[in-house]
C-alpha cells in the first residue's frame, strides 16, 4: 500500500492478526472487554504496554464489571448481613466485647462466598468469547492476572470495610482490645487474598463458572479442614505439615492477636504460587 499503512484494517487485532468480522461478543461483558481492547491497542499499536498502565486497564475493566453485576451486590449483601447477624449473636451470647467468634464466622462465610466472586474472573471471558481478544492484547500474562486479581481484592476490601460498622457498638458499650481486632482484620484480608488467588487460578482452567466455583470451594474447604488431620497422624513431620497447610489454624493465630511471620508468609506464598500458575497457564494458552 503506497505511503505505508495508516492504521489497522477492519478485522485485524492489535497484533496484526486477522479476526472474524462477524459478531464476536456476548453480552455486556464482551462489550466491555472489546472497548478496553480497542483503547489499549489504539494507544500503543505494535508494541507491548508498560506494566503499570496495562495492569491498570485490566483492573479498571474488572471493577466496572463488578459494579455492573447483580451477583456482586448479592455477595456483598449476604456477607454484610451474615457478619452483622453473627456479631450480634456472639455479643449477646458471650457478653464479651470481643470480635473473636465473629472473625471465626467471617472466615467460614468468606470461604463460601469467594468461589462466587472468583468463578467469573476468567470463565466469564470464555463464555463471552473475549478470552482470545484478551490474550491478543499487547500485555504480558502476568499483567492480565494481576489486573484481575487487584479488581477482586478491591471487592474484598470493600466487603471488609463494611464490617467496621460493627465496631461502633463494641467501643460504645465495651472496652475491646484494639490491637487484637486489628490483628484479626489483617488475618481476614490475608485469608481472603489467598482464597481469591486460588479461585482465580481455577477460573482460568474451565469455561464453566459453576465448575470453577465448585472446584474452588472444594480446595478451599480442604485447606480449611486439613489441620484436623493432625490428630490422626503419628508422624511428627505429617502433623507439622497438616498444621502448616491449614488456613484455619493460621487464621486462629491472627484472631488471638498473634501476627506471626509464619502465618503472613504462608498466605503470601499461597497467593504467589496460585498467581504464578495462573500466569503460566495463560502463557501456555497464548
Amino acid at each position: 500500500m503506497p505511503g505505508g499503512r495508516a492504521g489497522r484494517r477492519r478485522g485485524e487485532d492489535c497484533t496484526g492478526r486477522g479476526q472474524p468480522l462477524g459478531p464476536s461478543r456476548a453480552g455486556a461483558a464482551g462489550a466491555d472487554a472489546g472497548e478496553r481492547v480497542s483503547e489499549i491497542c489504539e494507544g500503543r499499536p505494535g508494541r507491548r504496554d508498560d506494566g503499570v498502565s496495562g495492569t491498570l486497564a485490566v483492573y479498571q475493566k474488572e471493577l466496572s464489571t463488578y459494579f455492573r453485576s447483580p451477583i456482586a451486590y448479592f455477595v456483598v449483601a449476604v456477607f454484610l448481613l451474615g457478619t452483622g447477624y453473627f456479631f450480634l449473636y456472639n455479643i449477646f451470647l458471650t457478653g464479651d466485647a470481643t470480635m473473636a467468634e465473629t472473625f471465626q464466622n467471617m472466615g467460614v462465610l468468606l470461604l463460601t462466598l469467594i468461589p462466587v466472586i472468583s468463578m467469573r474472573l476468567f470463565s466469564a471471558e470464555y463464555s463471552a468469547r473475549t478470552m482470545e481478544l484478551l490474550l491478543a492484547l499487547p500485555l504480558e500474562p502476568w499483567q492480565i492476572v494481576l489486573g484481575k486479581y487487584l479488581g477482586a481484592i478491591t471487592m474484598l476490601l470493600l466487603m471488609t470495610a463494611g464490617t467496621l460498622i460493627d465496631l461502633v457498638p463494641l467501643y460504645l458499650f465495651g472496652n475491646p482490645e484494639t490491637l487484637t481486632i486489628l490483628s484479626g482484620y489483617i488475618g481476614f484480608v490475608l485469608l481472603g487474598m489467598a482464597c481469591l488467588a486460588v479461585g482465580q487460578f481455577f477460573s482460568a482452567l474451565t469455561q464453566n463458572q459453576i465448575v470453577a466455583a465448585l472446584i474452588t470451594a472444594s480446595v478451599l474447604l480442604g485447606f480449611w479442614f486439613v489441620g484436623h488431620l493432625q490428630s490422626f497422624q503419628t508422624s511428627y513431620a505429617l502433623r507439622s505439615l497438616s498444621g502448616y497447610l491449614s488456613f484455619a489454624l493460621h487464621f486462629a493465630d491472627f484472631i488471638r492477636g498473634l501476627v506471626r511471620t509464619e502465618g503472613v508468609t504462608f498466605y503470601l506464598v499461597v497467593c504467589a504460587t496460585a498467581l504464578t500458575l495462573n500466569a503460566s497457564y495463560l502463557q501456555w494458552r497464548r
